[in-house]
């Protein structure tokens, strides 16, 4: 057998090839194709040459890896001209870092939605995963489909309710990106809002819409609707009568039908429920006249008197003067007469056009007037004086600032 048959040749005699061909030392960028691939390394045939491996934390990260394929080619960073395995030892770092770099930037640039990943929360928000990059999504900026809207009623730990959306992947768009500290802030709304301008579109005031509720907070309910469409019915656009609590009628996932009374120019929609039912004082007022009988029953104690709700949902106040013949001086006496729920047969006795129902439940009706009177006299002299002391707080204001 002849020395040629028997020659293999080594490591050297390849890097001496490439010094033939093109020295390649520590720190060059080379070009190779993916002969191999692997969760934990993927090798490399580089410029026709010889083998590189890129393993461990020099792969970058996964983002970065799920992306390559065998017989592509890409580029590397040479860490080592000869490892342990006679190959050359390659890193993406910094090639996959600017590659993510640059889509971020894009879509910073062209506005593009993409996909970020709930890693884990803060008190503020979500910190997520951005093709590869860390970033922050500040609870605010959740869409409406997953902004959190019942603390303290479902759920009382804000912490729990966010802990819930950890692992999912929500559409986002990049609102800021910092390459020096390799930050970014996204936003979630910022693509429901998008959604929400073009299914708007089909949708003036007055029309009328069937959702669900999927949120319940004091100051009233957010229903959503047509799928990705969310608004909110205020507290005093529930009913007719006065609402004390949302919780004590509507449920999470109740359907209900409300009318669209207003779609502001951030595309928030008003709803109303109480717009699509009767009015009941129209019909009220209609026959409604001082010293009928006004049935009802006591549905709450003020520290100015007892509010009356009729069986229509009318409700009128009885004033803490208008409630016996002996002047109720401490509000707490209130409850000695009345009870929340009691049934009552106050008089009506004055009917403001500004749906206002006042009543009384003293005997003498001619004496109740009398002193609804003097009560309305002292009313609007409490409020004369103090927008005189206010007027003269202010003059005194202005000399102070003229001398």
């Amino acid at each position: 057998m002849s020395n040629s048959q028997n020659y293999r040749p080594t490591m050297g005699d390849l890097l001496q090839k490439i010094d033939d061909q093109g020295k390649i030392i520590v720190g060059d960028q080379v070009k190779g194709t993916i002969v191999f691939l692997a969760k934990n390394q993927c090798l490399l045939n580089v410029e026709d040459q010889t083998l590189g491996i890129v393993r461990g934390a020099e792969l970058y990260n996964e983002e970065f890896l799920s992306r390559l394929k065998v017989g592509e080619e890409v580029e590397a960073v040479v860490l080592s001209l000869d490892n342990e395995l006679g190959m050359l030892e390659l890193s993406f770092r910094e090639i996959g870092k600017d590659r993510l770099w640059a889509e971020i930037m894009e879509a910073v640039e062209e506005k593009k939605t993409i996909d970020a990943k709930i890693k884990d929360i803060n008190r503020g928000g979500f910190l997520v995963r951005v093709k590869g990059i860390e970033g922050f999504l500040p609870a605010s900026l959740l869409s409406p489909a997953h902004a959190i809207k019942n603390v303290g009623v479902e759920d009382s730990s804000l912490v729990n309710q966010m802990k819930k959306y950890i692992g999912l992947i929500f559409s986002i768009k990049v609102l800021s990106a910092n390459t020096e500290t390799e930050t970014i802030i996204v936003s979630e709304k910022a693509v429901s809002d998008e959604v929400a301008v073009i299914k708007l579109a089909k949708y003036k005031i007055g029309d009328t819409v069937e959702g669900k509720v999927v949120g319940i907070v004091d100051f009233g309910l957010f229903v959503r609707f047509d799928d990705e469409l969310e608004g909110l019915i205020h507290i005093s656009e529930i009913a007719w009568k006065k609402v004390e609590d949302p919780r004590k009628d509507f449920k999470i996932g109740q359907a209900v039908q409300a009318k669209i009374v207003d779609i502001d120019k951030d595309s928030r929609v008003n709803l109303s429920i109480k717009q699509l039912l009767p009015n009941p004082w129209i019909e009220f007022v209609k026959d409604a006249k001082e010293g009928d009988v006004f049935k009802g029953t006591v549905a709450k104690i003020v520290s100015y008197g007892v509010i009356v709700v009729n069986g229509e949902d009318v409700q009128g106040l009885c004033h803490i003067t208008q409630l016996s013949t002996d002047p109720v001086e401490n509000p707490a006496k209130i409850r000695e007469l009345v009870q929340i729920g009691q049934a009552v047969t106050p008089r009506i006795l004055n009917v403001d056009p500004k749906e206002k129902l006042y009543l009384t439940m003293l005997p003498d009706f001619d004496e109740a007037k009398r002193i609804e009177e003097q009560t309305n006299r002292a009313r609007e002299k409490a409020i004369q004086a103090r927008a005189n002391a206010r007027e003269e707080a202010v003059q005194d204001n202005q000399s102070d600032r003229d001398e």
